[in-house]
């Protein structure tokens, strides 16, 4: 089964969690990134590891980057934990529209998952 969110949510001045995900085992989702504002705005993806937030990748990277105005970015996570979370701040403020499609396995005539638990 898959699912699919579409939002937004501002960037601030300091870096601040725009959006996370959480589910009762591994997240993998492909995500879609689109910096709707005027200015260029940095973000990262991080993963609960069970003490600390880590960084997914390195900077530069598609987990580690900046979206300029109007720029738009696909991004595939993949993570062996049950949380992760995108952080990103934008100087004079920005606009992040993002949506996230997810794969989940649902027995027959079971629950349908949400996107967090």
């Amino acid at each position: 089964m898959q699912t699919f969110v579409q939002d937004n949510e501002t960037f601030q001045e300091t870096e601040a969690t725009m959006f996370e995900m959480l589910q009762s085992g591994t997240v993998s989702a492909l995500i879609i990134l689109e910096n709707a504002g005027a200015n260029t705005a940095n973000y990262r993806f991080q993963e609960y590891n069970g003490t600390a937030w880590v960084d997914i990748g390195t900077l530069g990277s598609s987990t580690y980057n900046t979206l300029t105005a109007g720029q738009v970015r696909s991004v595939q996570i993949a993570s062996s934990y049950p949380k992760v979370r995108l952080v990103g701040n934008a100087s004079g403020g920005s606009t992040l529209e993002f949506s996230v499609t997810r794969f989940f396995s649902r027995a027959a005539a079971g629950p349908l998952p949400l996107i967090n638990l």
